[in-house]
């Protein structure tokens, strides 16, 4: 019983030694957070300051110095290969890019099948593509493998 109790003691004292380290790790990290915080405010200021004393500058320029960047589209148009199985034997390869529209992939299925494009359905799973929406929506990468039926 003794040695129970003491063991007890000792977990008691180690949770609370290591409850203080966390605790005071928590303050440290907030104040380096606030103090950093401070200083890039003085850096905006200095920046914001320099931008209104340039005249020379066009209007993109200065908001270019100001941090404010254009943004990048969501995705890269890039060439991508998709896998296409007829679940009859057939695997059908076709390139296109990754903003291609389902439509624009029916159709260059149906340029190697012979078949209409408006015949092909393309699905994963349970989920039928629709024609106006891009793989990159979709999700579809390079080298995916998705069920074609006509």
């Amino acid at each position: 019983r003794d040695r129970d109790r003491d063991r007890d003691s000792n977990r008691d004292r180690n949770t609370r030694d290591r409850d203080r380290d966390r605790k005071e790790k928590r303050r440290k990290d907030k104040k380096d957070k606030k103090e950093k915080k401070s200083k890039n405010k003085d850096k905006d200021k200095d920046k914001t300051n320099d931008n209104e004393n340039v005249t020379d500058k066009t209007q993109d320029e200065q908001v270019n110095n100001g941090h404010i960047k254009n943004k990048k589209p969501a995705f890269r148009t890039e060439m991508i290969e998709v896998i296409l199985n007829d679940r009859l034997g057939k695997k059908i390869r076709v390139k296109c890019n990754n903003d291609d529209s389902i439509g624009d992939l029916k159709k260059l299925v149906a340029l190697q099948t012979g078949t209409r494009p408006e015949k092909i359905r393309i699905q994963k799973w349970y989920n039928v593509y629709k024609d106006h929406i891009s793989l990159a929506d979709y999700e579809i990468k390079d080298g995916m493998g998705l069920e074609l039926y006509y």
